[in-house]
């Protein structure tokens, strides 16, 4: 009984000892996320980038977007990749691999126009 007992207890240590060398194998990645300013001066949707003219001087930039990429406009609104072209915007990217792609694209000021309609209210008494 003691040998089958001390068979046991030295199986269950060799296995927390596997278990225990398999939890220090862990993969960590960084991924450093960089911004940058500019306006988009060319889009082309069917090679999923654009071209993007920095605030600083320097030759353009292209940049590739993919499903995950998010476009907003500067309230949060999704817009079309369509509606980046000629506008201001800030981008956020990672470097994968060869390219620099983009996670989310921020337009500066709303793509289109936006319309403000007022309507007031005139009371008047009467006597």
């Amino acid at each position: 009984m003691r040998k089958y007992m001390a068979a046991l207890f030295s199986g269950a240590r060799l296995l927390a000892v596997a278990a225990a060398a398999r939890a220090d194998v862990v993969e960590k990645r960084t991924t450093e996320t960089t911004t940058y300013k500019g306006t988009v001066t060319e889009v082309d949707p069917s090679s999923s980038t654009f071209i993007l003219r920095s605030e600083t001087p320097g030759e353009p930039t292209r940049y590739t977007f993919t499903k995950k990429t998010t476009f907003v406009d500067s309230a949060g609104n999704t817009i079309t990749t369509e509606q980046l072209r000629g506008n201001p915007v800030t981008i956020y990217s990672a470097q994968e691999g060869d390219h620099v792609v983009v996670s989310k694209v921020i337009v500066s000021r709303p793509a289109g126009k936006v319309i403000e309609r007022k309507e007031t209210e005139e009371r008047h008494e009467i006597r």
